[in-house]
């Protein structure tokens, strides 16, 4: 377990980078949709859907570092080897349709989990 006893802090600091990238991409469609007020503020703009899913990943993608740091630190519970399956999976099949994208920053870090 002493190597995924970093897994869940590379996954909240990528979570981070992610939604600094998306707010900086992003800020135009995010204050349209802040000044639009929130609610039902998506609707069927592109640009606004764009910006809500990628920021919402971001914050999937912290909720999923904490858990691994609370399983690890927390609990002393090793995370399951099919998290780093998963990982590695949904970043290679996206890193295939988006080359130009962060996917490529997880893909190590679904190899790091899979190292016992």
């Amino acid at each position: 377990m002493p190597i995924q006893k970093h897994s869940g802090w590379m996954l909240e600091w990528t979570s981070y980078i992610h939604t600094a990238i998306g707010l900086l991409l992003f800020w135009k469609p995010v204050s349209d949709m802040v000044k639009a007020g929130v609610w039902n503020s998506v609707d069927l703009a592109i640009d606004r859907s764009n910006a809500f899913w990628f920021l919402f990943s971001g914050v999937l993608l912290w909720i999923i570092g904490r858990m691994l740091r609370w399983l690890t630190r927390k609990q002393g519970i090793p995370i399951p080897r099919f998290v780093g399956w998963q990982l590695l999976i949904f970043s290679i099949v996206g890193a295939i349709c988006m080359p130009i994208s962060g996917f490529w920053v997880v893909i190590p870090q679904g190899i790091y989990i899979l190292k016992r």
